[in-house]
């Protein structure tokens, strides 16, 4: 929107701000020429040329653009507009127009590639944090055969006569420390339904929120692994001033993950970049750092600069559709990560330490990679296993901090399953509907092993056939550890004297269990009460015996409706416990017979179910 009025005068009064001399996007003219700058290699800022060749003026302020001819000594060399470009700042007649942001496919002359310019207007807009809404009719002008503009997000197989398509150019992720089937997670997410041992805590979660979304859902498409740097080469970075790398951290520390881009302007602490958004999150608390360029590579789909994210130096709080906005010394809260992974049958033991940004679209996504690596580099290798793990979650809102120890086991893959509960919890406490836990550390601790180690559920018994309500149940439970001997546990339930119906159900499972049709979902008043339940749900390496009987609204609706009554459990040690049985004890309204029962598997010495056990 170039001609509106009231725009000349916001830009009479805001333009004087900056000591940059700004040229308004409507004083753009076809024809004009200019130069941008930008690092193609090392510590050197580059000067390429530019020509004004078209101007897409749309309705609003989002999809207005300058388009350009790039050339020059550096286009050359970097094979075109380079990933890592986005937010050179371009000027013409010496005035700052705007930021190179996205490449056009269309082009007569390859070796003078089209650039889309974002107007420095609304890139302004995020220095001072406005929000406005201008619109005006408008459309292209200038002197290429184009008949439309066609926004996209990778290029098409085709190319028409007459359209010019644009993509964004994009911004390459840079990480160091992470393997490649840690990348892959991070490039296309984690759909925690594809996990079903924790489905119990998907009802915690809204029901659009059971996946997490990848980096390539925001139209990443270049990872690229680097050395981690770090404050040991600070005389290696560039200041950021105009076309000097910036980097846009996710992670610091053990572990180094963000993106790379250029500095458009920077007034005092302030700064953008870019010209279009990273996450597009609004408001945000990534991490800004410094960057290096090693060079600029040219390449089939696109050219790319190959760069280091060195130490972290302030924050980026503004992740808007022109660009980003960050401020110099003034550093975001993070979340703190401690992993520390033991290896009993190797004998290893690996800690990794890295903080992460505070993003709930993605924090928990990072957590559960950098989990899976201090897991990887633990284990050194895929396959089955059995781990116990404890948690620690702690926020400056949370009334205590959430602890949680559970025992998993895998037959395929131990390490990717390690770090996924805590994931899940924390994504929960995200999304809580009651406050805002403003996390800031979590810690993990972990015991493992390459051995399958379990306790199998084989059969249940009752001392008697029947009972009569208000009796004790007295019961022998028979488990066999994995490749091992059975044992038997013993325990006793109280029926409740008010039972209705004509039977109960005695259950012995392992770990936590479904709600039954006749339970009503948890309630909860606050942060406290889910923080309570969570931390009450059984580990894996839990065994329960439970009673349950019959709602009374089982024969209105004539279904039976069940819900537990009593229950006792008893963890057992290292170890998970699988399978199932149940019995079904008739009651009886006055004193029964005893007759005795043998138990179907074989006699032995036992120990009271909810004694210590297991190892």
């Amino acid at each position: 929107m170039r001609n509106a009025f009231i725009l000349a005068v916001i830009l009479a009064a805001t333009t004087e701000m900056w000591a940059q001399e700004i040229l308004p996007f409507g004083d753009v003219e076809v024809g004009m020429k200019g130069y941008g700058l930008t690092v193609v290699a090392g510590d050197e800022i580059s000067r390429f040329e530019v020509e004004v060749v078209g101007i897409i003026d749309e309705p609003g302020v989002e999809n207005d653009f300058i388009v350009v001819r790039a050339y020059g000594d550096a286009v050359e060399r970097s094979g075109g507009i380079a990933q890592g470009m986005s937010g050179s700042p371009v000027y013409l007649e010496g005035k700052l127009a705007g930021a190179l942001s996205r490449t056009a496919l269309w082009a007569a002359e390859p070796e003078r590639p089209l650039g889309l310019v974002t107007p420095i207007e609304p890139m302004l807009e995020i220095l001072e944090e406005l929000e406005q809404g201008l619109y005006s009719e408008g459309g292209f002008h200038g002197s290429l055969p184009i008949e439309r503009v066609e926004f996209v997000e990778k290029a098409p197989t085709t190319l028409a006569d007459g359209v010019l398509y644009v993509m964004p150019v994009s911004v390459p992720v840079i990480y160091s420390g992470f393997s490649s089937r840690a990348l892959g997670f991070l490039r296309e997410g984690l759909d925690f339904q594809d996990f079903s041992a924790f489905g119990y805590l998907w009802a915690f979660l809204p029901p659009w929120k059971r996946e997490v979304a990848g980096l390539g859902s925001y139209g990443i498409t270049r990872f690229l692994q680097t050395p981690i740097g770090g404050e040991q080469t600070p005389s290696r970075t560039l200041d950021f001033v105009p076309g000097a790398p910036v980097g846009v951290g996710l992670v610091d520390g053990d572990l180094r993950l963000g993106a790379l881009g250029t500095v458009t302007l920077r007034e005092g602490d302030n700064l953008v970049a870019f010209g279009h958004p990273f996450l597009f999150s609004g408001r945000s608390r990534y991490f800004l750092t410094k960057a290096r360029i090693i060079d600029t590579f040219a390449a089939l789909d696109a050219p790319f600069k190959l760069g280091v994210l060195e130490e972290t130096v302030g924050g980026i709080y503004a992740d808007r559709w022109a660009g980003i906005g960050g401020v110099v010394g003034l550093d975001p809260r993070g979340v703190d990560l401690l992993y520390h992974v033991s290896d009993h049958t190797e004998l290893h033991t690996e800690y990794l330490r890295c903080r992460m940004v505070d993003e709930p679209r993605l924090s928990p996504l990072l957590l559960y990679i950098a989990g899976l690596e201090a897991m990887d580099r633990t284990l050194d290798r895929i396959g089955q296993g059995t781990a116990m793990a404890r948690f620690t979650i702690e926020g400056e809102n949370m009334p205590w901090p959430f602890v949680r120890q559970n025992v998993y086991l895998s037959t395929e893959d131990i390490a990717a399953l390690v770090p996924l509960e805590a994931a899940l919890i924390y994504m929960i406490l995200e999304y809580n509907e009651f406050e805002d836990p403003e996390i800031t550390g979590v810690k993990l601790s972990v015991t493992a092993v390459d051995e399958l180690r379990a306790v199998e559920i084989l059969g249940l018994v009752p001392e008697k056939d029947v009972y009569a309500p208000g009796e004790t149940v007295s019961f022998d439970l028979y488990v066999r550890t994995w490749r091992g001997e059975i044992e038997s546990l013993h325990g006793k339930l109280t029926i409740p004297a008010d039972v209705y119906g004509d039977y109960v159900e005695l259950r012995a499972y392992g770990g936590p269990r479904p709600l039954e049709s006749g339970e009503k979902p948890p309630l909860f008043e606050s942060l406290e009460d889910l923080l309570d339940y969570l931390g009450g749900i059984p580990s894996f390496n839990t065994i329960t015996v439970e009673l349950f009987a019959l709602d009374p609204m089982s024969d209105a609706i004539g279904q039976s409706l069940l819900y537990g009554v009593d229950s006792v459990s008893q963890q057992m040690g290292m170890r998970y416990v699988y399978g199932e049985d149940r019995v079904f004890i008739p009651l009886v309204r006055e004193e029964p017979p005893r007759p005795s029962r043998e138990p179907p598997i074989g006699e032995g010495e036992g120990q009271d179910v909810g004694s210590e056990g297991g190892g």
